[in-house]
Order: C-alpha cells, then structure tokens, then sequence
C-alpha cells in the first residue's frame, strides 16, 4: 500500500499565502547549494547550519542551481525563492510536502510540484517525496522533502566537468525531469516484478490476503498516473512556442526523448493497472467457481441422501404388519439396496460429468 497518502491538511487560522511547512517531521538540518557552471568552469557552495544562502546575480553562460535539501526551514524557502521573485503562494507549496502535483507560470519563470516515488524490493511498499522545481532566466531552483538526493550521480557528472559545455538551464531542468522520469521507470520495473510474482500466485493461493494485494497493486498504479501526469504538462508546455525559442537544439532533442519516456512509463502503468484490473476479475471468478465445485459436492451428496432418507424413514413408522421386518436376512437386504442405490447415483452423476 501507498505510504504517504496523506489527506490535504486545511492550515487552520493562515492568512492566504502564509508560508509554513505542512508534513511529517523530520530530524535533518536543512542545507542550500549554490552550484554555477559554465564557461568559467564549475563552483559549489554549501550553506547549512542556519547560514543565510548567497546567490549571485546571473552571468551570461553560466547556469546557477540553487538546490535546497530540507524544505521545514520557512526561511529558508523565503531566501531562496525570493531571489528570483517566487509569489508567496508557490512558495506555500514548496513547504506543503502534501501538495498535489502542478505546473504553473509566473513571469518568464516556470515551477512545478512532482513526487518521486519509490520501491526499495518488490515486496515493499511505495514512498512518495515531494520535489519542486523553479527556472527563471539562467537559474534553476529545486527544493527536496528529504535528505537523500536523487540527483547525485548528475551532479558528480557535473564536478567531473561533464556537461558543463551545455550552459543552458533549460538543459538543466531537463536533466533534472530525466532523472525523476528513470526513477519512475525504475519503480515501475519494481511493480512488474511484483505484479508477475502476484499472478504466479493467483491459482495457488485464496485468501483475503492475495485479494489485498491486487488492490494495493491497483492503488499504486493509479498513484504513479496521478503523479507522472503533470510531467507530462511541463515536457508540453517546453514545446510551446514561448519556451521553445529559448531552448536549444541539443534541449530540444533531450525534449523529444524525455517526452518519449514519459509515453513509455504512461503506457506501461496504463499497462500494469489492467493487469492488477484482470487479476482481480479472475480471482473473483476462480474463487466463484470454487464456491461453485463446493455448492455441487454438496448438492449431490444431499441428492444421494433423500432416496436413503425416505428408506429408513419408511421403515422406521413401526407398523405391525410390515413383513420385511420379519424376514432373517431383512436389515442387510436393505443395507445392500442402500448401498447399490448411492453406488448407481455416483456412477451415474460422473457419467453425466457432475462429479
């Protein structure tokens, strides 16, 4: 089962647009990079401890990414996001870790809220993590819920001096939604592992359990569309003429591959809900039909019985003339005619394929 499918908190006596961390708690101290590269080579900042972060201005080639680890420090969020004039309300979900996925605009900015969702082994459940990201002109901010950083491996690509020709934030963020993108491809792989393993087990096992498992398989489903969805939003509005100008060719290209992947991972969890839809139809229709295999075990044997019944009923009226109850070899005459009679009755309910 999804983990962290909390319900929209209602942030009681709030102003609109007050900023405040609604999620669970959490015992890191948040810390800010400063990252620029360019041109000029490649620089990292790290501000923690309650240090107030220094942006510098923007320069001409060379990208700046502010990434902001911890979003339960408010002032944090304020000093970063007012660097490039972030509105109070989206900041408000930058700090709300229980906000839906989104994408808007502000200005010539761009900011989205995603989650990340993962799966540590095929029998666990999933985990959500709420990262948001703003561009606006040569910087790139992105705000994490937790302290793990999925986006390491990109980042020591950069301090290696990779990529650091490709001064275009647009590159950036992305490199930054192709790493999300994987990251749900990787789940998904997760799932189908899982949902494989469940289908084995479907004709071998019966239980209340099993039937939990292909909803929670359902659920999870539905969870990754819900939140892969927006992606799909962002990577469209990219293409629109207002951004696309602004993007180069190599962006544009990464554009298209990123844009197939999130086809990929749509079509695959498309894919992977029928799948947990039809192994719950069939695990209603084989349970029915067990239920059905008991209901005519019993039917024949409750069939067998009546002739037997109305027999020793007939015989048990205590008449006095009843000559049969005379007779020395009587009692196991009818024990023998009793027997034929239900012998005849099964052999002739399997000819006839009931049994």
């Amino acid at each position: 089962m999804l983990r962290h499918t909390r319900p929209q908190q209602v942030k009681a006596n709030q102003e609109f647009g007050t900023v405040s961390y609604v999620g669970p708690a959490k015992s890191f101290s948040p810390y800010v990079s400063v990252i620029r590269y360019g041109d000029g080579g490649f620089s990292e900042t790290r501000f923690e401890n309650g240090a107030s972060p220094v942006i510098p201005p923007p320069t001409e080639h060379c990208v700046t990414w502010v990434r902001v680890v911890g979003v339960h420090d408010i002032a944090v969020i304020k000093s970063v996001g007012e660097t490039i004039g972030m509105p109070s309300m989206l900041m408000e979900d930058v700090a709300d870790t229980t906000q839906r996925p989104k994408y808007e605009e502000f200005g010539d900015a761009m900011f989205m809220v995603l989650k990340i969702l993962d799966m540590g082994t095929p029998r666990d459940s999933l985990t959500a993590e709420q990262v948001s990201i703003a561009m606006d002109g040569s910087s790139v901010l992105t705000f994490q819920e937790n302290a793990g950083n999925i986006w390491d491996n990109y980042l020591d690509r950069l301090r290696k001096g990779r990529h650091l020709g490709k001064s275009d934030p647009h590159y950036l963020m992305l490199a930054l939604l192709d790493v999300i993108v994987d990251r749900y491809m990787i789940t998904l792989g997760k799932l189908g592992d899982k949902a494989e393993a469940m289908e084995q087990r479907l004709f071998e096992i019966q239980t209340e359990e099993t039937l939990s498992m292909f909803y929670d398989l359902k659920r999870e489903t539905a969870y990754l569309r819900k939140y892969i969805w927006p992606l799909r939003e962002v990577l469209q509005s990219l293409s629109h003429k207002k951004h696309s100008k602004k993007v180069s060719d190599y962006a544009k290209s990464y554009l298209r591959e990123i844009v197939d992947h999130v086809k990929t991972v749509v079509e695959t969890v498309d894919t992977l809900n029928q799948i947990a839809t039809s192994m719950i139809d069939v695990y209603s229709s084989v349970a029915a039909m067990r239920m059905n295999m008991v209901m005519k075990v019993l039917t024949v044997v409750g069939t067998i019985f009546i002739p037997l019944t109305f027999i020793t009923s007939l015989y048990g009226m205590n008449f006095e003339n009843m000559p049969e109850l005379k007779w020395r070899w009587g009692y196991f005459l009818v024990l023998g005619f009793m027997l034929a009679l239900s012998l005849g009755m099964l052999a002739w309910f399997r000819k006839k394929k009931w049994l």
